[in-house]
Formats: structure tokens, sequence, C-alpha cells
């Protein structure tokens, strides 16, 4: 079975505090966009899970999200590993704060629940899915969704009207470890851009939409590069635009498709530059 992975981007993200294990917790809106992981299951062959992976740097043993997501279902449902290939394909950035180990693993699961036949609910998926990681629960569920706690609490919120992503991965990436160990030098967010966002979804148009973009990493990090394509977007005609997740892609909303591909011909000096959609949850299934 070959399924597609597809990548979110944040349209908020709020810091809003630290639990006791260490784990920070969030506010924040996540939404999917039509940039995708292509992965391959085969089930049988030699016994045991193996993964293979374009990106040679990506492990495939435990280390791998969609390797754990592979065990946990085994474990939950019972059902004997008599052998499963996973062979996946990455066209996602990594260290980007897209979301590209996370969907992989949600991917994962909804594929094995179905060539399986484990009729598992949507529920004990999540279950599945925040083991896992944070923001495999979103994944798994995808569209556009407020997401607090550690990022596994999701409520579904108005969708995000059509419109396109101009995304710019720099060079320089950012480790989540990395990213969070730098925040924790400073306060934690006020909290007003994801309430903002939801207003501005549910009243509001594109450019109000646009105009509430937010992320407190992007104001801890400092990242030069980051700055510097945000500062391009917007030159080149972007309504908003804003780092994702803990780093270090950005991204540009526009309107129409046309201004988005024009814009992206003026990024192709800063980084990998991708033209995407947002996605509604029943696209990712």
């Amino acid at each position: 079975m070959k399924i597609r992975a597809y990548a979110k981007v944040n349209l908020t993200l709020d810091v809003t505090g630290r639990r006791e294990d260490g784990l920070h917790t969030l506010d924040t809106v996540m939404q999917s966009v039509s940039l995708w992981d292509e992965i391959e299951l085969t089930p049988g062959g030699l016994p045991g899970i193996r993964v293979q992976c374009s990106r040679d740097y990506i492990p495939v043993d435990n280390g791998n999200t969609a390797y754990r997501a592979a065990q946990y279902f085994f474990r939950k449902t019972g059902l004997k590993d008599e052998g499963l290939s996973i062979v996946i394909h990455k066209r996602i950035p990594s260290r980007a704060g897209m979301g590209g180990g996370s969907t992989d693993a949600a991917a994962v699961l909804r594929a094995l629940n179905s060539i399986y036949g484990a009729n598992l609910p949507m529920e004990t998926l999540r279950e599945l899915a925040t083991r896992v990681g944070a923001d495999v629960p979103f994944c798994l569920q995808g569209g556009t969704c407020r997401c607090t706690g550690i990022g596994e609490i999701l409520e579904p919120v108005t969708e995000l009207p059509n419109c396109f992503f101009v995304i710019c991965k720099p060079p320089a990436g950012m480790s989540t470890l990395r990213a969070y160990a730098l925040l924790d030098q400073y306060p934690m967010s006020r909290k007003y851009g994801t309430p903002r966002m939801v207003e501005a979804l549910e009243k509001g148009g594109l450019p109000k939409i646009a105009q509430c973009l937010q992320n407190r990493f992007e104001e801890t990090l400092r990242l030069v590069q980051v700055r510097d394509i945000k500062k391009a977007l917007l030159g080149a005609g972007a309504m908003g635009a804003v780092m994702t997740g803990s780093g270090s892609a950005v991204y540009g909303v526009f309107d129409t498709e046309a201004a988005a591909r024009n814009a992206a011909q003026l990024l192709t000096d800063k980084g990998k530059v991708y033209v995407t959609r947002p996605l509604r949850s029943g696209e990712i299934h």
C-alpha cells in the first residue's frame, strides 16, 4: 500500500507553560498543507519491522517515528508481527517545523488500521499517536485545528479559506530540543496569538487571518535567515508571513496561485521553495 503523509504549518504558536515532566504546553492553530512524503507499506517477508528512508541521516530503527507507530499498533491490537516493510520517500524538509516525522507516523497508523482490518476507533488511534509524539494526533486528523496540552488536545475550528502558501526552508535548520532550550530563556507567551486567530477564522476574511499569523519561537530564536525570508515574502506580495513550528521554514499567504508562483520565483536563492495549498481534514485520508 502506498500512502501520502501530509505536512503541516502553524498559523499561530503560543507556548503557555511547562509541565513537571519538562514538556511544554502549547496553544496553537495547525493547518495541513499539500506537501507530502510517500510511504510504501508491505506486510510479510522477514520477521520484524524494517524501515528504509530516502534520506540517509534519518534513523531507521526505533528512533524513527514510523517505526514506533508500527510497534505501538501491533502491541495494541495483539496482532502477531510477521514482518512489515516501511519505505519512506521524503519530500517534506527536515528541521523545518512542518511535522515531517509526525505525519509519517500518523500515516502509518491509518494505513496499518486498514491493512490489517483492525478497526481501531479514532480515539484509540489518537492515544497511540500521542505516545509517538505531540504533533502526531493532529497529523492523524488534519485540516484546521486548535491544539492545546502538549499539542494532543484537538479542537476543530473554522477552516482556512482557499489560498496558497509559499514555503521556504533555508539551509539552516533548528532541532526541536534546541529551540525549546533557547525558548526557556524567555518568559512564556502572553496568550494572544491563538485566540486572535480563532476569532479571525470565524469572522474575518483572508487578509485579517494573514495579519494574525504569529509564532513565539520566531520571537525568541531570532534567526537571520528566517527574518530575511519573511521580508522577501512580504516584499513579493504575501498578505502575511511567519515561521512555522520551531523552525526554520517560513511561509507566506497568497490569495491566488499565480501570485504565489510568481513570489516563489523570487525566493529560490534563499532555500528550498514549495507552493502549497491548505487541505481539509477529509483530504488527508
